[in-house]
């Protein structure tokens, strides 16, 4: 994957240990060179990537740099060509040089140049970006195929731009530059769900189109909204003319971070004291993080398993869990009535499943003597289904929660119980054509199931008034399957209609049965002259 080092220029503000020229003359004349302390600019002792690595380069004030030493042991960020202040700023590569430099920028500027004496190689890493900003990039001598840029191993710039080199010199002059990034962009996991997009800042004159990769593929819109991350690669497009385009893109990575789970699994219980105020507690699991309360002591008891104690009679709280990646989750939380007795949670009457198109079934669930339920849309909170009931029927699907009172005081279940209502689909068959066979042949009937697993055919020996199974054997193949095989059929048969019933394995939803087939049994013809039989088939 390329390392794009994209900046936005005229060149961003210096950082300690950024190099620009004062005068003209070698790369490794430290005499060239001015180093920015953090404060102000002074002169160098060094020259830029002879002893550490330096984020930014500038060539500017009218200067023209010979390059003529390599840097390889260091690594510099980004080489600036040009100052913007409408001078020639240059950077020259003396004839019948083979450079390699750790570069991983090159921006030529409108008064920048960079030039060859003559035929050398100028050797970038495999990840660096060159490109010109308005800037030159010439030769003092004639073009050819012996004036080289290569990143890496690839070949990718000559003058003339011949034989396996991908670009000219005059095809990275007049190619855009590549947008800048306007950052990655990292965010925790939003409920719902956010959508986050990538976006970069092209050059004037030109818009951004996407892409998945750093090369090549089709546009796509920079886009995330599940839990993970992505990288896209903005590529610059002339306004006027789309064939015109950067030659490098810039990546951008998008990351929505999953939020911390939270729930309580150890319901509120009051804790009573003799001459000490009443207290409650309870406890609660997450997937991963530090827990906080917004009352009452935290103590995390084993994992991510936490306890929160003496909470004061009567206060509500908000429990928080926060995880390495700074994303939260809360989960509030209402105070018990330690006035009450305990009252356990429902027991439920089971989980309900019916058919589509048949009426929706009732729940139940039990309670103590003297109790009775409430019915809620959510495990607490939530909006009241019904009051006072220990049945209840929805309107359709979905998770129901039941919660215990008691008549006379009102007090809850620490705990509401779920029971969830599920909707089946039935089965569909459609059966294939009627079948038409010469007597001792074979017949083949065929049906189109959907959401079924369980197959059987059915014979109807007078028209389809009635209809039994059939099995396997010297007449049938295939009497569970989705292909029926009469086989050897006789004259007998004509007439028969052949169905199959279709159903899913436990499903609240009926034996699906299909239309039926007709068999024909055609008899071959018999012809006599006088005392010769033939036979004749038709």
């Amino acid at each position: 994957m390329a390392f794009f080092l994209v900046i936005g220029l005229p060149v961003l503000a210096q950082v300690t240990g950024d190099y620009r020229s004062k005068a003209s003359g070698n790369w490794n004349n430290p005499g060239t060179w001015q180093i920015y302390n953090g404060s102000t600019w002074l002169n160098a002792t060094s020259y830029p990537g002879q002893n550490s690595n330096v984020a930014t380069v500038t060539i500017g004030s009218d200067n023209t740099v010979s390059l003529n030493t390599n840097i390889t042991t260091y690594t510099i960020g980004k080489l600036v060509i040009g100052d913007e202040s409408g001078s020639n700023d240059s950077l020259s590569l003396p004839s019948n040089q083979d450079w390699s430099v750790n570069i991983m920028l090159v921006a030529i500027q409108s008064d920048g140049i960079l030039t060859w004496k003559g035929n050398a190689d100028l050797h970038l890493p495999s990840e660096a970006v060159i490109y010109n900003n308005g800037g030159q990039i010439d030769t003092d001598k004639n073009c050819t195929s012996s004036q080289r840029i290569f990143l890496g191993s690839r070949e990718f710039s000559s003058c003339k731009g011949n034989g396996s080199f991908e670009f000219s010199f005059d095809e990275i002059e007049s190619a855009l530059p590549p947008p800048t990034s306007n950052g990655d962009i990292t965010e925790c996991e939003a409920n719902p769900i956010q959508t986050v997009t990538a976006s970069a800042t092209p050059p004037s004159g030109a818009y951004v189109v996407w892409y998945t990769s750093t090369s090549g593929g089709s546009p796509v819109s920079p886009t995330l909204n599940t839990v993970g991350n992505v990288t896209y690669y903005g590529e610059s497009v002339d306004n006027s003319d789309s064939s015109r385009r950067s030659l490098f893109r810039t990546a951008v990575q998008l990351t929505i971070q999953p939020r911390p789970t939270i729930s309580v699994t150890s319901s509120p219980n009051c804790v009573f004291r003799l001459f000490s105020p009443t207290t409650y507690k309870l406890q609660v699991t997450v997937s991963t993080g530090t827990v906080t309360s917004s009352a009452g002591t935290v103590t995390n008891t084993s994992g991510n398993v936490w306890a929160i104690t003496n909470v004061s009679s009567g206060t509500n709280i908000v429990v928080t869990v926060i995880d390495a990646n700074g994303c939260t989750n809360q989960l509030p939380v209402t105070a018990p009535n330690c006035s009450c007795p305990v009252v356990s949670p429902p027991t439920s009457g089971g989980n309900k499943a019916y058919c589509s198109g048949e009426a929706v079934p009732s729940m139940t669930a039990s309670v103590g003597v003297g109790e009775t339920l409430d019915w809620y849309d959510s495990a607490s909170g939530g909006v009241l289904l019904l009051l006072g009931n220990t049945t209840y029927t929805p309107a359709g699907p979905g998770t129901f929660y039941a919660e215990a009172r008691n008549r006379t005081t009102n007090c809850l279940s620490g705990a509401r119980t779920a029971i969830i209502v599920t909707q089946e689909t039935p089965s569909t068959a459609s059966i294939g054509p009627d079948q038409s066979v010469f007597t001792g042949g074979n017949a083949i009937f065929t049906v189109t199931i959907t959401n079924a697993d369980t197959y059987q055919w059915q014979v109807s020996t007078d028209g389809g008034s009635v209809f039994n199974s059939i099995v396997n054997g010297a007449e049938y193949d295939g009497t569970q399957s989705t292909a029926l095989t009469v086989k050897a059929i006789g004259v007998n048969k004509n007439g028969y209609r052949y169905r199959v019933l279709a159903s899913k394995y436990g499903s609240s939803c009926p034996t699906t049965i299909s239309a039926s087939a007709l068999l024909t049994v055609k008899v071959k013809t018999v012809i006599t002259n006088r005392k010769i039989t033939y036979r004749v088939d038709q």
